[in-house]
């Protein structure tokens, strides 16, 4: 029989073979038969990401407060005075749920300035700014960008989850798509400007005089350099004829611009709001004909083409006054060489539609590709229509169409939503219908040359006693709503509604 000795001598050799194993897990006691193995109680501690915002503006702004907002139920979940948004990062008081998204503000205060870096000097400012984002888990420090860029995306967000400009802001219908859409919108309009440019605000200590050629000597920084003069240049194009407050009438006026997705100078219909634009009034893709990329990109040129020569001078003009030309020229030749719009396409297509800068890209309402009827039309017809959020280039858009109508001689207002919705109203009478797709949701080619239309949105299957479908019919000619019916037939693609119930003229 082994003695205690050689028992604890045992007990020793297994305890060093597996300490290795176990000193992640455990604590076990070796040298004598005798000891015991304890757990580690100690906690595991782990840090909510993100903790922190980090947030950057394009300028800096003094005595302004911020707000961060629970986008899913517009609770709040921070609000902070700060006096200078220079290095700001705000500690959140709460661990974020991933699947909301969240909306930053930044309003001003009679009190506010922000700093001129064109005549570098602060000035008073009055202006709401936002940014709408998801939960980032990589870092503790998310870093959220609040420019002209992330305000124009948080309107174009609006519009693309229902809103209409003439009613009261509500952004808790904004979802991930939304979002994402209107990212895509914006930055192919813009080229990328203020896109996420990682450098400080600027401020008296920190003026695009301090690009050196060192910083165009790697990759990174070339990006970095280019970004900050192309995205500044837009201010300067501004400044060159609106020259008071430059930076806060832009980011306003181009969020009015960007609504309908495109820097063209246009609103979406039934926008009361006044605005300016650098870019010159552009013309309506009008003919369903000519819904290709090369035809619509080429009817969009002259705009497109002026509008980037006019920004490249101004982004050479800027460079100059900060000295680029002069001390860094490898730097200002980047910029000579910089592409200020999208390429003209040389090969058509029939799925995409638009390339990068200025210009309507939005295709025309109508169809030319078929004769087919459907569902017993007495027209041809394309049926499944939607609103704008679910892309399919094989079926005609309603984009032309989305804003809101009135016919004052009759008191009736038609909306026509981006996602989908539509609303015949006058005074309690409210029909309401919803295209999303349905056999119902249709758009009847009623004169081919003239190009006029019948769009009809319908629930699925009859939902009133006498099993007929409710209909919302809207007459459209040439991209313009010229009337709009609201009543009841049998049939799911209706030239004339069998019963009228409300009828309103909007030409």
């Amino acid at each position: 029989m082994p003695s205690l000795k050689s028992k604890q001598r045992l007990n020793q050799f297994i305890c060093l073979s597996v300490s290795t194993l176990l000193v992640s897990t455990a604590l076990v006691g070796c040298g004598s038969g005798e000891s015991k193995a304890k757990n580690d109680s100690t906690p595991i501690v782990t840090v909510p990401k993100p903790k922190n915002f980090d947030i950057k503006t394009s300028l800096e702004m003094r005595d302004v407060v911020v707000k961060v907002y629970d986008n899913f139920d517009n609770s709040l979940v921070l609000e902070q005075q700060v006096s200078t948004t220079s290095n700001l990062t705000m500690t959140l008081p709460k661990v974020l749920d991933t699947s909301h998204l969240y909306r930053i503000e930044i309003s001003t205060k009679p009190s506010s300035l922000i700093y001129n870096f064109l005549k570098g000097q602060y000035q008073s400012v009055s202006i709401n700014l936002h940014s709408i984002v998801s939960v980032d888990v990589s870092n503790l420090t998310q870093t959220i960008y609040i420019n002209p860029n992330s305000e124009a995306i948080y309107q174009r967000a609006l519009i693309r989850s229902g809103q209409l400009p003439n009613e009261v802001e509500d952004p808790t219908g904004i979802n991930d798509l939304h979002v994402k859409l209107a990212t895509q919108d914006v930055n192919t309009a813009l080229l990328n400007a203020f896109n996420r440019i990682n450098i400080p605000n600027l401020n008296p200590s920190y003026q695009l005089n301090i690009f050196s050629p060192q910083d165009v000597s790697t990759v990174a920084g070339t990006n970095v350099f280019t970004s900050a003069f192309f995205s500044f240049g837009y201010i300067q194009q501004w400044a060159n004829n609106y020259p008071d407050n430059p930076f806060t009438e832009f980011t306003k006026n181009l969020a009015i611009d960007l609504k309908d997705g495109q820097l063209d100078a246009k609103k979406v219909r039934g926008d009361a709001t006044s605005f300016e634009s650098l870019i010159p009034p552009t013309p309506d893709n009008v003919d369903p004909e000519k819904n290709n990329l090369v035809d619509i990109v080429k009817l969009q040129e002259n705009t497109r083409n002026l509008f980037a020569s006019a920004l490249k001078e101004a982004t050479l003009q800027l460079a100059t006054n900060f000295q680029q030309k002069a001390t860094n020229p490898d730097g200002y030749m980047l910029l000579e060489q910089k592409a200020y719009s999208g390429n003209t396409p040389t090969i058509t297509s029939t799925l995409t539609f638009r390339v990068p800068g200025a210009g309507d890209y939005r295709r025309a309402v109508g169809f030319v590709d078929t004769t087919a009827t459907c569902n017993g039309s007495i027209y041809p017809c394309k049926q499944g229509i939607t609103g704008i959020n679910i892309v399919n280039p094989n079926l005609p858009s309603i984009e032309y169409l989305i804003g809101h109508y009135e016919d004052s001689a009759n008191n009736c207002q038609l909306n026509i939503r981006a996602n989908g919705v539509l609303e015949l109203i006058k005074g309690s009478q409210i029909y309401r219908s919803v295209l999303d797709a349905d056999s119902t949701d249709n758009l009847l080619q009623v004169d081919k040359a003239n190009r006029e239309y019948l769009l009809n949105s319908s629930s699925t299957e009859p939902n009133n006693t006498s099993l007929d479908y409710s209909f919302v019919q809207v007459k459209i000619k040439e991209n313009q709503v010229q009337s709009a019916s609201a009543g009841l037939d049998s049939r799911k693609a209706p030239d004339q509604l069998q019963t009228t119930q409300l009828q309103c003229n909007f030409s």
